[in-house]
This record gives structure tokens, sequence and C-alpha cells, in this order.
């Protein structure tokens, strides 16, 4: 592969993410377990290996970042419709993943800089969240996974929240 050629493969495994998204939610309804396990290891394996790739490869940008972030969200957000439309799950957490991610993209621009401590952190907690229920298959295992999804959405958007009072206190309009 040339350089030109692997200066394009952060960006290919981010978009490999992005289309796995419906393909995911319909093994999911389908009841295709083991497959929807499968799906979800080569997006959590690409979602690791897009970012120190691009940085190697002097390719890592805003827009990249962007793009990854939205291709976690679209996956995780169809991972947990799946189980929802099933029954597996609740919409809360869908919902909350929305609100979360949704914050997130009203605010982002508020800083020069992308970097997040705790909403970096969430779409790996929930990808992970998701791969534990396709995973264990375990209806208790499920319930304690949806609750630890359901707490770092609440302490995401909470800190959020802090984040912006604090921008607000110290004059963000100064």
């Amino acid at each position: 592969m040339t350089m030109p050629a692997l200066r394009l493969l952060p960006h290919g495994l981010t978009a490999l993410r992005l289309a796995l998204a419906p393909v995911l939610y319909q093994l999911i309804v389908a009841g295709e377990g083991d497959l929807a396990v499968i799906g979800q290891t080569i997006a959590i394996a690409t979602d690791a290996a897009d970012g120190p790739l691009a940085r190697r490869f002097g390719v890592a940008s805003r827009a990249g970042a962007h793009f990854d972030f939205w291709a976690d969200f679209v996956l995780i957000e169809a991972a947990f419709a799946g189980f929802a439309a099933t029954g597996t799950g609740s919409w809360s957490i869908p919902v909350l993943t929305a609100l979360s991610f949704g914050f997130f993209i009203a605010t982002v621009r508020l800083t020069s800089d992308m970097y997040d401590p705790v909403g970096r952190n969430i779409g790996g907690i929930l990808m992970g969240s998701a791969f534990a229920v396709l995973a264990l298959r375990d209806l208790m295992a499920a319930q304690v996974v949806y609750l630890v999804a359901f707490g770092a959405l609440v302490m995401t958007i909470g800190a959020r929240t802090i984040f912006l009072a604090a921008l607000w206190r110290t004059g963000l309009n100064s």
C-alpha cells in the first residue's frame, strides 16, 4: 500500500464503523447474536485504531475527530435502538445518548480544543456496554450493563452542564 493510500486508512476505518451501524441494527433485531457480536467487535477495533493511525500518518484533524464522533454516535444509537426494538432494553439509553451527543455538538465550539475529558470516554463506555449485552446474552447482565450506560450518560450530561456553567461564570461573552 502506498503512503497516500495509507493516509486514507484512518478515515476508511471510521467509514467502515459508520457503514456497520445499519447492519448491526438489523442483526440485533433479527436475533443474530453471534454475527452482531462480530460486528460490534469490528466496530470497537476500528474505533481503537482510527485515531492512533490518523496521528501516525499525520492526517489527524478536527474534521476527522468530528467524523469519528458521528460514526460512534450512529453506531451506538443503532445498537441500543436495536436492543430497545427487541425489548432487551428501554428507549431511555438511545434518548439519553442522543441528548448527550447533541449537547456535546452544541457546545464543542465553545473552546478551541476538541478534547472533552468526560465525553471523550462515553463512546467507549457505550460501545463496551453494547458489546457486553450482545456477548453475555443474559438478562441480568444486560440490566447491570444498562445501569452502567445510564449512569455514564447522566454523568456526561452533568459534567457538560458544569463545564458550561463554569464557562458562563468566567465570562464566556467577554
